[in-house]
């Protein structure tokens, strides 16, 4: 406990507090800014913030933290690594290393993309798209005005990280159309809950055919959401783009 209330402690988790709470703020900003379309609830705006600000904290605490450690490492060898120079060749080797195993070690798990021509907002975990679209009547969507009564469909290409148990995956898919003020217009809670299963190297892409019409009206907003989901796994993949109803064109 005297450790934690030391004034050097104090201070070091003070000076990376307001530093990560810098860098933070700046990447939500820039984020937010960037795709100010995507429609998100004040919910998950502050929890996302409250996590990038906790998040921004630990790495900027790691990163001082293991540089102090090994400044102090560095210092206390540097007299026998000035008389032994193959030992401080060997020392360099063994640090570039482990920094190139780190690197290769990375894998794209989580993330999120935002397609600038319609808007449709991608997060996933777990599962990874390779390329995620809007289709209607055949035709790859550049925007989001849907005629009254017609279908498009939502399409997760080139799917990776499904985990397989013999030779099959399964995966679930939830539907959610609600309007601007949040009331629900349909709610599909799994549409492969019937057969869920597939062949595993059948899976190259995942996608959700969306009907519109009654009570939908013309000219509404309304926020489409389809989430994907590994039924062996952890994996998860969710879909969220914005629809103005139009008249028949």
């Amino acid at each position: 406990m005297e450790i934690l209330l030391s004034a050097r402690v104090r201070k070091f988790l003070k000076e990376t507090f307001f530093l990560g709470l810098f860098i933070a703020v700046i990447v939500f900003a820039w984020v937010r800014v960037l795709f100010f379309e995507v429609p998100f609830s004040l919910r998950e705006d502050s929890l996302t913030l409250f996590k990038t600000i906790l998040t921004a904290w630990v790495i900027m605490a790691a990163f001082r933290m293991s540089w102090h450690l090994l400044l102090h490492f560095i210092t206390a060898l540097r007299p026998s690594l000035l008389r032994k120079p193959a030992a401080l060749r060997w020392m360099i080797i063994l640090v570039l290393s482990a920094g190139l195993y780190a690197c290769q070690a990375q894998t794209t798990a989580k993330g999120f993309t935002v397609n600038g021509s319609t808007g449709l907002n991608t997060r996933y975990t777990g599962m990874v798209p390779g390329e995620t679209k809007m289709v209607m009547n055949g035709e790859v969507l550049n925007h989001t005005d849907i005629p009254l009564g017609e279908k498009f469909t939502i399409i997760n290409e080139g799917i990776k990280g499904l985990t397989a148990k013999g030779k099959k995956v399964a995966v679930g898919c939830s539907l959610l159309i609600t309007d601007t003020t949040g009331k629900t217009i349909l709610s599909e809670p799994d549409l492969f809950a019937r057969d869920p299963e597939f062949d595993k190297d059948s899976v190259q892409y995942l996608q959700c055919k969306v009907n519109t019409g009654a009570p939908m009206e013309w000219d509404e907003l309304y926020i489409v959401k389809v989430i994907f989901w590994d039924k062996y796994g952890q994996g998860k993949i969710e879909n969220t783009v914005r629809i103005r109803m139009i008249d028949e064109p």
